[in-house]
Parts: C-alpha cells; sequence; structure tokens
C-alpha cells in the first residue's frame, strides 16, 4: 500500500509531511537495483571541461537556494542530529517544540512577509530558530519547475544558465525525452547529506541523472532502515541514478563538493535497458516480480 501524507495547519498555512515508516528498499526497475552507475550510457569524454565550468559558474553566481527536503527522517539520523528532525515532522508537531506560542506566531508572521514564498519562509525560520536539519549547504537552479513535479518541462530557465553554457549544451547528450529540473546539490566540508526520502513510497516515473564529472566519485548511499544498512555506488562511477523514494543521502568529505542533478524522463530505449516497465521507477509489480523469483 502506498505511504500517506499527513497535513497540519500551522500559523493558517498548511504543512505537508508524512512521518518515518519502514519499507526497505524498492530500488530501480524489475530488477530492483538499489543505486545504479550511469557511467556505462553517457558521454564522460568532457568531464574535466565541465567539471571546470562548474567551479568557475558556482563562484561567480549569487542566486542561490536553500537545501529543503520534507517528511519523517530515519530515528538513527535523529539521533545523529542530537534529536532534530526534518522542517516539515517539526511544524506538524509543533505543539511539542513550541509550548509557549511564540514561534507559531514568528511563522504567521514570516509567511505574511513572504507572499508566494510562504513554505520557504516557514522551513527556513524552522532551520534557524527550532534545529530543524538542514540537509545541504545550498542549491543552484539552472532550471526550475514544482518540487511535486520535478520531472516535468516547464522551460523555466533561470539566469545562472549564462554561467553554465557548456552543460546546458551537454544536458542535450543525455538520455533523456524531457528534462524538468536541473540543479547543483552541494555540501559543507565535513557535513554530508543527511539520509531521506524525496516523497512517499508509491508508484512512480521519477527519472534522475546525478554528475560529478571530474571532481571524482561520491560516498552516495541507500539506507535499508529495515536491515540499518548502507548501499553504497559503487567506487570510481561519477554518475548514478536510484529510487528517490528509498531513503538515500551522502556520508561527509573533508571538502566542499557539488551534484548536479537533472530529473526528467528517460527515452523509451534507456528505460527498455534500465527494466523500467512502461517508464516506472518502481511499482509494486516489481516487488511481486522479485518474491516469485525467489519462490521459484
Amino acid at each position: 500500500m502506498d505511504q500517506r501524507h499527513t497535513q497540519k495547519n500551522v500559523a493558517g498555512r498548511n504543512i505537508i509531511s508524512y512521518p518515518y515508516q519502514e519499507y526497505g528498499i524498492k530500488g530501480v526497475g524489475r530488477n530492483r537495483i538499489p543505486i545504479m552507475s550511469m557511467d556505462p550510457y553517457i558521454d564522460h569524454s568532457m568531464d574535466d571541461l565541465l567539471h571546470i565550468e562548474c567551479c568557475k559558474g558556482l563562484a561567480i553566481c549569487n542566486d542561490y537556494k536553500m537545501g529543503m527536503v520534507y517528511g519523517g527522517l530515519p530515528p538513527e539520523e535523529v539521533q545523529n542530529f542530537d534529536g532534530h528532525d526534518c522542517w516539515s515532522e517539526i511544524l506538524s508537531n509543533i505543539e511539542k517544540h513550541d509550548p509557549t506560542g511564540v514561534h507559531r506566531q514568528a511563522l504567521e508572521e514570516v509567511a505574511d512577509m513572504s507572499p508566494g514564498q510562504e513554505q520557504q519562509a516557514m522551513y527556513k525560520y524552522a532551520y534557524y530558530a527550532l534545529g530543524a536539519v538542514i540537509p545541504w549547504f545550498f542549491a543552484c537552479y539552472l532550471k526550475k519547475n514544482n518540487f511535486v513535479d520535478k520531472t516535468k518541462d516547464t522551460g523555466s530557465w533561470t539566469e545562472n544558465v549564462k554561467y553554465f553554457p557548456n552543460v546546458v549544451k551537454y544536458l542535450d547528450t543525455l538520455p533523456f525525452k524531457s528534462i524538468g529540473r536541473v540543479l547543483f546539490f552541494t555540501t559543507y566540508p565535513r557535513a554530508g547529506v543527511a539520509t531521506h526520502r524525496d516523497s512517499i513510497v508509491a508508484e512512480h516515473k521519477d527519472h534522475n541523472i546525478n554528475l560529478f564529472f571530474s571532481s571524482g566519485s561520491r560516498p552516495s548511499f541507500i539506507w535499508n532502515e529495515k536491515t540499518k544498512e548502507k548501499i553504497y555506488l559503487e567506487h570510481g562511477a561519477r554518475s548514478y541514478f536510484f529510487n528517490n523514494r528509498d531513503y538515500h543521502g551522502v556520508d561527509p568529505e573533508p571538502v566542499f563538493r557539488y551534484t548536479l542533478r537533472i530529473d526528467g524522463t528517460f527515452t523509451d530505449e534507456l528505460c527498455q535497458q534500465l527494466g523500467l516497465e512502461n517508464g516506472y521507477t518502481w511499482k509494486w509489480d516489481y516487488e511481486k516480480s522479485t518474491i516469485d523469483k525467489l519462490v521459484e
């Protein structure tokens, strides 16, 4: 059964979240691969050029956004952060975290002062005042769309693309029929990416490629919340695809790091190669097929 969202009215705004639940790794495609190197499917011959351009562009660009995830973090991650959880879970349990009501008043005020950006103002306030876990350093968007519909092509490129001309050209070589959101996720030295899901566990067709170019492989992992194991991307891989509804994260590294994330819809040919039936990254039939194979 699909996981369900919860809703809570906080400071006059509807906050959507979902509590921690254990589903285990669902993986990618009918073979349910936890995390898949995309190196065999894309061109890495320009990696040196693209890496330098990424670093130069990030150095010049001043249009950054704070990172955001929502939903309950694994209890092990909450413990790592001394009891602090995701902003949406903190606000969903606001009475516990704000017994006097002072923060609810402040949340209402920052939301009122941010028309069209109410949620962003509220989660940033939760970071600054309520200790909510900040998932990464900053995000830099090249192409925007709604978080829920991040694979859809809105054509909404940002002004930042002028700093990344070769990256934008490179996107046309990737095996997508259409490209939705494009952005950089970045991390501080010695700060990893908090273990999280992008959304509820449900059937979906979210496709993505995550790129490091010649900056080198990253300790990216899928977290199996049932067995308490990390499944890592193969060492040396410069790109990967994963089921964004599985818990995932990145271990801390000693230097600043970036990942270029492209969300969209893969070509039919690539879907066939990856075992994505009718484009589904995950559907419940994949789990049934796995059980049938074990029985055989």
